[in-house]
């Protein structure tokens, strides 16, 4: 299993509940109708300049389900429009770890 590690930030509080409404009914939409996609999480916190920092990770069977669904640069980040508006700004680049241990995926 591989996760997908993205880092983003918002203005705070009301930005970061517009993004997680755009995660849940968009980005979590396409995700699950993907074969081998196995879960995400949303984390927010507050950063040392009073905005909010997202890190998204999603959970995937192999690199080959993660181009699938990010396309063949799968290093870069994959923001829709409307998820983009959401943010202060983003790292265009993604992490991919290994999964080495994972007790609550079955």
């Amino acid at each position: 299993m591989i996760a997908r590690v993205w880092r983003a930030r918002t203005t705070g509080t009301a930005a970061t509940s517009r993004y997680q409404q755009v995660f849940e009914s968009e980005v979590m939409h396409d995700l699950q109708g993907l074969p081998g996609f196995r879960g995400a999480y949303l984390l927010a916190r507050h950063d040392a300049q009073d905005a909010m920092e997202l890190t998204t990770i999603t959970l995937f069977d192999s690199l080959d389900t993660i181009k699938a669904f990010a396309g063949a640069d799968h290093t870069r980040e994959r923001v829709t429009p409307s998820a983009r508006a959401t943010l202060l700004d983003s790292d265009p680049h993604v992490l991919h770890f290994d999964v080495l241990v994972h007790p609550l995926v079955h």
